[in-house]
């Protein structure tokens, strides 16, 4: 029987038409193999077209892209930067140098890649980027150097949430870089910056509570640092009613922990203060902290306030505390856990007449004080620093004093370790006198930079000078070289010539004479050294010559020829 030949299909068109009924002319209904294959074939245009699809979006997207970037010099460091910094982080060191990268492209970018990098990562994220702790940063960049809208935008949206920014660490930061900003540039972001004005001078129980709260405060320390004086002056008499003045809130900045800052940064704007009535509130401030100082110097966190006065305090503001309130308190002061504090920077800022009074009136008027001063666990390290600051005269009494003390063993163990600081630094050079020198003639970095530049440049001409001297004194000794060559030849030249030496000697008279006439020419360009030290050969040689018998003949060129040996004798020795 034969085996019957299995049909073959051409091609994978041919099959498909004879599996699908519904491209056959057969009217059956249709088989679950021919269901199958007829959906994997759908299923599979489907993909493509998907895949067609998304090509075509991709392609217009990168079209787009390059409309944006590819026009200007394109940068792709800060996309790659801001993607990066986008993504997943592995460690806190990558999280920093992030940071930084982002910051220092950003600098470098120019105006399309700022425009791309805000519109996509930064616009519709603002409040979480301002609240995270590397990449508020970029927000402070932003703000600072990009363009006016950017920042608008941005303080725009941040004052839509400040209650909650305001005492955030990170957010605050970029608040108060916004408020250094516009406080520069106003006109171009008026409305936002009197939103924060408004903002900071409205007084209610939330703006209070940030009076005395670590973060929040610091933005009000900001407010008066840039305020004009117009604002400052009303949030001086803001501040006015909560410092050293009874008040219905039962609120007190100066013993507060963060409100103590308020106070130290008045005191430290005053001598910037011009409108009157701004310093006359903010002396009546100061000078009722130093009529309480009595108080505020033994209080944990208002004691900082006497001590802002001493280091930075205006003059007047400093005798009136010295003279009239802490002088009289010192012994009491010293003898407290903070008013020790304070009593040390009164003796380092007060002066030496002060220091004087204070060791006269005060520290040595009797044996009780000064022993009660000594033995005390405070007081002690007021007293040292006081020993620093006396004179040899007063050095000497304190430690007689204190051997007298030793003597009656009234030392304890704080008074031991007074008597031994006392001891070793009897002889050293005072620290006060280093203090006080740095404050009256203390020389800046750049004198200092100035006075060794000057320093190397003198050195420098000073060794050009010498080397111009030495190639002078060469080129002397050259020159010379050569006329005493010039005049051997001539003088075995002429010497075949003239019958008689007197002949010969009168000759050699008028050589030396014009010799001596080139010779007085070429004595600007020699040396001071060498001058004098000619001159004692010419006088060594006449001497020896009216030693010597003189011969008989003509005296005159005899006399010449002696001139011309001392001459020859001169030149060899300048060689030498």
């Amino acid at each position: 029987m034969l085996n019957q030949i299995p049909i073959e299909f051409n091609s994978d068109l041919d099959e498909f038409h004879q599996c699908n009924p519904s491209k056959s002319d057969s009217t059956a209904t249709p088989s679950l193999f021919d269901n199958t294959i007829s959906s994997k074939v759908l299923c599979s245009q489907l993909f493509e077209d998907h895949l067609n699809q998304d090509d075509d979006e991709f392609e217009s997207l990168n079209k787009q892209l390059q409309g944006v970037l590819l026009t200007d010099n394109y940068r792709p460091q800060l996309i790659q930067a801001f993607q990066t910094d986008m993504s997943s982080y592995l460690s806190h060191e990558k999280l920093t140098k992030n940071s930084r990268r982002m910051q220092q492209e950003y600098e470098q970018a120019n105006n399309k890649e700022r425009e791309y990098v805000f519109n996509t990562y930064i616009k519709n994220n603002i409040i979480n980027l301002s609240l995270d702790k590397y990449q508020h940063y970029i927000l402070e960049k932003i703000i600072e150097i990009g363009p006016i809208n950017f920042r608008n935008i941005i303080l725009d949206q941040m004052f839509a949430f400040i209650k909650k920014l305001v005492t955030d660490l990170h957010a605050c930061k970029v608040i108060q870089k916004g408020f250094e900003i516009m406080s520069l540039y106003s006109t171009e972001s008026r409305s936002q910056y009197q939103k924060y004005i408004n903002f900071i001078l409205e007084e209610n129980n939330f703006t209070r509570r940030l009076y005395t709260d670590k973060i929040g405060n610091q933005l009000y320390q900001k407010s008066l640092d840039v305020f004009e004086e117009h604002n400052l002056d009303q949030l001086l008499r803001i501040f006015d009613k909560y410092i050293l003045n009874q008040n219905e809130y039962s609120l007190e900045l100066s013993t507060d922990q963060y409100g103590c800052l308020l106070v130290n940064k008045i005191i430290d704007i005053f001598p910037k203060l011009i409108d009157q009535n701004t310093k006359s509130k903010a002396n009546q401030i100061i000078m009722r902290t130093i009529q309480n100082s009595s108080c505020l110097i033994r209080r944990q966190y208002a004691n900082y306030i006497i001590q802002q006065i001493l280091e930075r305090g205006q003059e007047i503001h400093k005798r009136i505390l010295l003279d009239d309130f802490l002088i009289k308190d010192f012994v009491s002061m010293s003898m407290d856990k903070y008013g020790s504090n304070v009593a040390e920077k009164a003796i380092v800022y007060a002066g030496q007449q002060w220091r004087q009074k204070l060791w006269e009136e005060e520290v040595s008027v009797s044996e009780s004080s000064f022993r009660k001063l000594v033995n005390d666990q405070y007081a002690n390290y007021p007293i040292q620093r006081l020993y620093e600051y006396l004179s040899i005269e007063y050095r000497n009494e304190f430690i007689a004093l204190l051997n007298r003390l030793h003597d009656s063993h009234f030392l304890n163990h704080h008074g031991q370790i007074v008597l031994k600081f006392s001891l070793s630094n009897y002889n050293v050079k005072r620290f006060a006198q280093k203090v006080n020198s740095n404050e009256t003639t203390k020389p800046t970095k750049l004198q200092e930079k100035n006075k060794q530049l000057q320093q190397i440049y003198e050195q420098k001409q000073k060794m050009n000078s010498n080397q111009m001297q030495y190639q002078q004194y060469l080129q002397q000794q050259q020159l010379m070289a050569q006329q005493n060559q010039w005049f051997s030849q001539q003088q075995q030249q002429q010497q075949q010539q003239f019958k008689s030496p007197i002949e010969f000697q009168q000759y050699q008279a008028m050589l030396l004479q014009q010799t001596m006439m080139m010779y007085q020419l070429q004595q600007q360009i020699i040396s001071p050294q060498l001058q004098q030290s000619s001159q004692h050969q010419q006088q060594q040689f006449a001497f020896q010559k009216s030693l010597q018998p003189q011969d008989q003949g003509n005296q005159q060129a005899q006399n010449y020829y002696y001139q011309l040996q001392c001459f020859q004798q001169m030149n060899q020795n300048q060689q030498e």
